[in-house]
């Protein structure tokens, strides 16, 4: 660098627009927002600064997060030194969010580079110049906000009043000027799938004359040119489509119902026998008594060998133990996998609610989907997660059931997933897609003598619950040890041998680590320890690292 000049200052450009709308134009809003971007870079080449050729470009992405590739791109290249200004038309350009913001501005100060926009003068590397930018950006996401809101007002009016609102177009219609318009060939195709339906054993059996005949879902050509449907029909498709109140010429949103501006396919009265016979189906009559015995997972859970896992029981010492073990009846030779039923139960459930709480999870599995629809089934979600809490098990199993929700058990993991249409179908939005979406069980390995198995780890946020036998028994150890103190040596010399060293391993206990004893006092202690493990130890350590070594707690 000569010496009075400015140091040079590589400065990239990041634009970006919330919708795709207007981005097939010769010249759109990314490039007015670079343009922009562009001259007031000129404008500052006395100071050093030059602009990279490189294009950090977001087309039809939301401000709401980060899953961005521009954004990605951008922020990879901050980090390896080849920018030293990133420079944007508006603040809202780069992020809506607050937490967001604060990721961005600690890779730019690590990286010793700085943000500018064009249209507000800051700059991150004061004090000041964050605070106004904190600012702005609490409008920015409250603006983000109220566009959520009036986006469901919008679609909650446009419904009421039977408006399409977008989205997968229903095997059927055709869309034609925002209106939903029937296709006569394939509204033939519905009607013929529904009186097979009432004539067929189940929908398995549909299922298989409907392959037999070549019968697939609806061909749609995407935007890009993508090719989507046009495949053999499964489960969750058949289930969305014969329930589908679309084709009475019904709108349907949250629960109520409104008479659509679009022409009926189905009359009412094949539409209701069609109903009868899935209500029959999928909500069998049971008795009071069988509906508490309920397993949450049964016939819906399998071993990796595709055993199906059916649900035990037994009893000790008056006390219920329910669990899932593999059927042996296949003649494999494969070990039987068993688990808890109430583990494996609240895991699955905590794991679905954890996936409808999780919005950008929800945006990553359904990236076809229009706003308003984003939005639609996101409050749903929220919604249902509510509802799932309160839910009885017999509740929470007919939406397991209608979600066509499966569940593979391993050595070593466990695999749970639903269905992605059959989710799209309980918010009342329509789509082809019937991909699988995974829900995380979290799974460890814990050992159980010379036995490796399989156990869930607690929910997120949750502790194990006290162990009254457990603390029972520490209490013990110490009593135990007090009096074995008082003992005389010939009192203790004339005991029985099975006796003494009964009473020597309950007394041991008393020289637990304090933290140890804490853990079990507040119900804190591994999963895999209980009161029998603890009393049954042959030798318990005297020194404190060894135990927690031994029963499972994390080293202090």
């Amino acid at each position: 660098m000569v010496d009075g000049s400015p140091k040079r200052l590589r400065c990239a450009i990041y634009t970006r627009k919330s919708t795709e709308e207007g981005l097939e134009q010769a010249f759109n809003s990314l490039d007015a927002q670079r343009e922009a971007c562009a001259a007031y870079i000129q404008s500052q080449r006395h100071e050093g600064w030059s602009l990279l050729p490189d294009f950090y470009d977001d087309g039809g992405f939301t401000g709401g997060n980060m899953d961005r590739p521009g954004l990605k791109q951008l922020l990879a290249d901050v980090k390896a030194g080849r920018v030293d200004v990133v420079v944007v038309y508006k603040v809202d350009r780069l992020t809506r969010a607050l937490a967001d913001f604060a990721k961005i501005v600690d890779v730019l100060d690590a990286a010793g580079a700085s943000f500018v926009s064009v249209t507000q003068a800051f700059n991150t590397t004061s004090s000041m110049g964050r605070l106004t930018l904190n600012v702005l950006l609490s409008f920015a996401q409250f603006e983000r906000e109220v566009i959520s809101e009036r986006v469901r007002d919008k679609v909650a009016a446009s419904k009421a009043k039977g408006m399409w609102m977008g989205g997968p177009v229903a095997l059927g219609y055709r869309v034609e000027e925002r209106m939903l318009i029937v296709v006569p060939e394939e509204a033939e195709t519905v009607r013929h799938i529904m009186r097979r339906y009432l004539e067929s054993q189940n929908i398995f059996d549909l299922i298989e004359q409907l392959q037999r005949d070549g019968i697939v879902s609806k061909i749609v050509r995407g935007r890009d040119g993508t090719i989507r449907g046009g495949v053999p029909f499964r489960r969750g498709a058949l289930y969305h489509l014969l329930a589908n109140q679309t084709y009475l010429g019904l709108t349907v949103h949250k629960a109520k119902v409104y008479q659509g501006q679009h022409d009926a396919i189905v009359d009412a009265e094949l539409f209701e026998a069609v109903q009868a016979k899935l209500a029959e189906r999928t909500n069998p009559r049971t008795s009071p008594k069988a509906r508490r015995c309920v397993s949450l997972l049964a016939g819906m859970i399998h071993d990796e060998q595709g055993r199906p896992m059916s649900p035990y029981h037994t009893r000790n010492h008056g006390r219920r133990y329910s669990y899932y073990a593999s059927n042996p009846g296949d003649g494999s030779r494969e070990q039987a996998l068993r688990l808890p039923a109430g583990e494996l139960d609240a895991g699955v459930r905590h794991a679905l609610i954890a996936l409808l709480t999780n919005s950008d999870a929800l945006r990553r599995c359904h990236p076809e989907l229009e706003p308003t629809q984003l939005f639609t089934l996101l409050d749903h979600c929220v919604d249902l997660s509510e509802r799932l809490r309160a839910m009885t098990i017999a509740e929470v199993r007919q939406l397991f059931g209608q979600l066509c929700l499966q569940a593979v058990v391993g050595a070593d993991r466990l695999r749970a997933s639903i269905s992605s249409q059959a989710l799209l179908g309980l918010a009342e939005v329509e789509s082809e897609d019937d991909t699988r979406i995974e829900l995380e069980v979290p799974t460890t390995i814990a050992w159980f003598g010379h036995e490796q198995r399989l156990r869930l780890d607690p929910p997120a946020h949750s502790s194990t619950p006290r162990d009254a036998r457990l603390v029972e028994l520490v209490a013990r150890g110490f009593a135990t040890r007090d009096q074995l103190l008082e003992l005389t040596q010939g009192e203790v010399a004339a005991m029985a041998k099975t006796q003494y060293r009964h009473v020597e391993r309950t007394a041991r206990l008393a020289y637990l680590a304090p933290d140890i004893v804490r853990a079990l006092r507040d119900g804190r202690q591994p999963k895999s320890l209980n009161a029998r493990t603890l009393a049954r130890l042959g030798s318990l350590p005297l020194s404190w690292s060894d135990q927690r070594r031994m029963l499972g707690f994390a080293a202090a």
